[in-house]
């Protein structure tokens, strides 16, 4: 294989976890596009299925919340369903966006091979790779454990709680998974089977859609932050050489030099297009993480003792989804700012003019850190996480109190 070739394989690879969840809603961002117009038309018809039946049950969803707010309901009833509603609308989103910018996501893969370090000049640079790419899938690993056994979770529950009280001779009708209202009477027979099949289907969609999206996000962001780490070693190398030597004959590494920047640009140039890709997302993700949060919390603490184990799921699901997201952008933010720092560390010293002024241009350029932004709102670091948690702890505790005092 050629380099291309290779590099495309091993990004792929990268991205295996990540093309499996997108199968499961009828899209893929490394695959061949599919020549005969069946397969073309399989992917479009189960795509089509996952976000009609996500969006209608968010439809459902929010009806159900509105119907309660309307008739004055308690607190408690009416944040019960919102971390459900703002769950789905996160994943509807996600599910849509995926769609619409399809190409702008195969175009990311497809460009990343334009500069994936297929081979490293030494054990340190090739350890630097692997160590990146053993922490992207066990990153990827737990997030999709959280997410798939959370919505497993929550489809079982109503059967479990059934048969519990079955077997304790106690009265009992099938629930449902979720807080939904439909436009007809959903307890009868034909209807309730229909309307549970439909919401373990539809909030199975909605996990796909969120994966498939965090975790096309987490994998290029891990990239671009290894790329950024291989730089500094090769930055830090410049013109090392004996003191001594250095002050009596200065080397002259410019064109070492420009082969550097010009990476270093690129690998702006590629942040500025993932940024374009997924700063809407970025910002459904910042704004519903902390409310999400909190109810759930509300809902663990004080309501729904058969939902808790399902619930607790869904906060390690949630808390974990919008950690991962904080913290690959930290460490783009971090790892570019790493570049001028390896700048200083170099032999700049023992370099000719036109090498330091180089280099000079260089440090200059890496003092503006990379990094992600919530549609321009700011930038996304764990700072940004740290701010979620405390809001979403501040939401609870109104909450709470509002909930005694009633």
């Amino acid at each position: 294989m050629d380099v291309k070739t290779r590099a495309r394989a091993e990004i792929n690879k990268s991205l295996e976890l990540c093309n499996y969840c997108a199968h499961m809603i009828g899209l893929s961002f490394t695959d061949e596009v599919p020549r005969s117009v069946w397969a073309r038309a399989l992917r479009v018809a189960l795509y089509a299925a996952s976000a009609l039946a996500l969006l209608l049950l968010v439809a459902c969803e929010v009806s159900y919340v509105a119907g309660l707010l309307l008739n004055t309901t308690s607190v408690a009833e009416f944040v019960a369903s919102l971390h459900i509603v703002g769950y789905g609308m996160m994943g509807s989103s996600k599910l849509l966006t995926l769609w619409f910018k399809r190409h702008m996501f195969r175009k990311l893969v497809i460009d990343l091979a334009e500069i994936w370090p297929v081979t490293c000049e030494d054990e340190e640079e090739d350890k630097i790779k692997q160590e990146s790419l053993r922490a992207l899938r066990l990153g990827q690993s737990c997030y999709t454990f959280f997410n798939v056994f959370g919505v497993v979770m929550y489809n079982v529950t109503p059967i479990g709680v059934h048969l519990y009280r079955r077997i304790q001779n106690q009265p009992s009708d099938l629930g449902y998974v979720w807080h939904a209202s439909y436009p007809f009477d959903k307890t009868k027979d034909i209807y309730h089977e229909l309307v549970y099949a439909f919401e373990v289907f539809s909030g199975t969609a909605s996990v796909w859609g969120m994966l498939t999206s965090d975790m096309m996000f987490t994998t290029m962001a891990s990239h671009i932050s290894m790329l950024l780490r291989l730089l500094q070693v090769k930055v830090r190398r410049l013109a090392a050489q004996d003191p001594e030597r250095a002050s009596l004959d200065p080397v002259d590494c410019y064109d070492e030099i420009v082969k550097l920047v010009k990476i270093h640009q690129r690998l702006i140039s590629y942040r500025n297009d993932l940024e374009d890709t997924f700063s809407f997302l970025n910002l459904i993700n910042v704004l519903f993480s902390s409310g999400n949060i909190c109810c759930v919390v509300f809902v663990i603490v004080l309501l729904e003792p058969w939902m808790e184990m399902s619930n607790k799921i869904f906060l390690g699901a949630v808390m974990t989804q919008v950690g991962i997201l904080c913290s690959y952008a930290d460490d783009v933010y971090r790892a570019s700012v790493g570049v001028a720092d390896a700048v200083y560390e170099s032999g700049w010293w023992a370099a000719n003019g036109r090498a330091r002024l180089a280099l000079l241009v260089l440090m200059q350029r890496s003092q503006r850190p990379l990094y992600f932004t919530a549609l321009k709102f700011g930038p996304i670091t764990m700072t940004t996480y740290r701010s979620i948690i405390t809001n979403s702890y501040s939401y609870f505790t109104l909450l709470y109190t509002v909930y005694r005092s009633d």
